[in-house]
């Protein structure tokens, strides 16, 4: 499971950077309108993801592979949708609203995957 782990960690990465850099030309710019987006790649993508790759770096081979690469899949695939839904949503381009919204439903499912896999991971005695 190491693909996995090594997969969400470099991603947080990615996307830790661009949040940061995200953050850099708000606050260069004094326009912090883009401030929802910038939160949601670093909590999700940054934070997230990278506590998602240790989990999977410690316990992936307790886990269910192809569960696994479909929690990073739907994770990955929700966050960008996500991002491009908020980037346009708080760039005053309100009709993109339910891209944002399916987004946050489909990271929601993917969190609930991993829910499903690291608690009896973490409750089986080993």
């Amino acid at each position: 499971m190491i693909g996995v782990a090594k997969w969400f960690l470099t991603t947080a990465i990615v996307y830790g950077v661009l949040g940061m850099l995200l953050g850099l030309q708000m606050a260069i710019s004094q326009d912090h309108g883009q401030r929802p987006t910038h939160a949601h790649i670093m909590v999700i993508g940054w934070v997230s993801f990278f506590l998602f790759g240790l989990f999977y770096l410690h316990y992936g081979e307790l886990v269910r592979q192809w569960l696994a690469a479909f929690h990073f899949a739907l994770a990955q695939i929700s966050l960008l949708g996500l991002t491009i839904g908020l980037w346009l949503l708080y760039s005053g381009e309100t009709q993109y609203e339910p891209v944002a919204a399916i987004s946050s439903i489909a990271y929601a499912v993917s969190f609930l995957i991993f829910g499903i896999l690291a608690l009896p991971v973490l409750w089986t005695k080993r």
